[in-house]
């Protein structure tokens, strides 16, 4: 597929979707990974701590971020939703598209976005190469 330096997951608030594809690919590639988010929200939602604790994943309550803040030229930009990818546009190296499990805010829709974003990562990440 290709080469990257980093690779950067996006959603609207860098809440849920995007913390959890970071730390899955942390868990799945050498090729460093943040997130950052288009609106980010004050914090990380609880739902999102709560289904990385039940998946074993090391994810740290960090702040969420604005995309604009730590975006560098060379990253690998994953959305993974729609309306990121709608404002980004063509930044995006790939778009996913998962529901946002924080509107449902039950176990299960976090667990399913985990699941999802665990699908994807293990697709990508093998054919994603360190630049």
């Amino acid at each position: 597929m290709g080469r990257a330096h980093r690779v950067v997951f996006v959603c609207t608030a860098n809440s849920a979707r995007s913390q959890l594809a970071a730390a899955l690919w942390k868990r799945a590639s050498t090729i460093p990974a943040t997130s950052a988010g288009t609106h980010p929200a004050d914090r990380v939602d609880s739902g999102a701590l709560a289904a990385a604790r039940r998946h074993d994943l090391r994810m740290r309550p960090a702040r969420p971020r604005r995309l604009a803040d730590i975006a560098a030229d060379d990253d690998f930009v994953i959305t993974v939703c729609d309306h990121a990818h709608e404002e980004l546009g063509d930044l995006g190296g790939l778009h996913w598209s998962i529901p946002d499990p924080v509107r449902a805010g039950t176990d299960e829709a976090f667990d399913a976005t985990v699941t999802a974003l665990a699908d994807r990562v293990g697709g990508l990440a093998p054919r994603l190469a360190p630049s």
